[in-house]
């Protein structure tokens, strides 16, 4: 039996930890979207709220209700978190800034290596142009990727002549923020059946996890239902790419 405070603000603070308690350990939140319209329920003292919403079988709730955006407002008045898709999205980490590339300069290749930079058409890695066979003219501030024989790749932005070691996740979203330098860049969402295929872009590892919850990988690239449009634009958006969808 509960000993509740007299004092109202009080009782709301109580009521809320009693509530955050109940939420399955190491779950971000209570009340989690996985994908456009099916959420994960970590917080049974939800339940109550869910009636008449949609249909749950387990931990998993589909919303069938048309008002879902009324339902996340209510459970967060009730002091429940919730992390719809597009809060996930918009929580991703953003651009760095970066200079616009510099001035040119020639490179010898090592036996066997092969680098590339961060093109903005199309978004990705291209290989470097040659000067002649087996020296590569790069630019002051490009964002490379260079791979040697059968190794892995590896990255680097070029800063006085010198190759500046990064990660693969921080190479991207330093290609992305120069490629976009002019502004946000469209990239066109061709209609298909039942969605949309989006181009393959590289994509850092935290936003391509969170595309793969709305949409599906495949050979022409990544195919989104309608519903899952709006989070798909605002996880581009982060890369400074503005989806456009007919």
């Amino acid at each position: 039996m509960h000993n509740w405070p007299t004092n109202c603000a009080s009782c709301i603070v109580h009521c809320a930890l009693i509530m955050s308690s109940r939420r399955r350990p190491g779950a971000p939140c209570d009340f989690e979207e996985a994908r456009p319209g099916l959420f994960i329920v970590h917080n049974p003292a939800i339940g109550p709220s869910l009636r008449g919403e949609g249909t749950r079988e387990g931990d998993r709730f589909t919303l069938t209700s048309w008002r879902g955006e009324g339902l996340v407002a209510r459970l967060r008045a009730r002091s429940f978190t919730v992390l719809t898709l597009a809060d996930q999205a918009a929580a991703l980490p953003g651009l760095p800034a970066i200079a616009p590339p510099g001035t040119w300069l020639d490179r010898p290749l090592a036996a066997n290596e092969r680098i590339s930079y961060f093109a903005a058409d199309p978004f990705g890695w291209i290989p470097a142009p040659e000067a002649e066979p087996g020296v590569v003219s790069l630019r002051e501030g490009w964002v490379l990727r260079r791979r040697r024989s059968r190794g892995s790749f590896s990255y680097y932005q070029l800063r006085g002549g010198d190759f500046v070691l990064h990660g693969e996740d921080e190479a991207l979203r330093m290609g992305y923020a120069q490629a976009t330098l002019a502004g946000a860049s469209q990239i066109t969402a061709v209609p298909a059946d039942g969605g949309f295929l989006l181009p393959d872009l590289p994509l850092p590892a935290a936003h391509q996890r969170i595309l793969g919850r709305i949409a599906e990988h495949t050979d022409q690239g990544w195919f989104v239902s309608s519903p899952g449009i709006p989070a798909a634009t605002a996880i581009l958006a982060r890369l400074g790419l503005l989806l456009s969808a007919d």
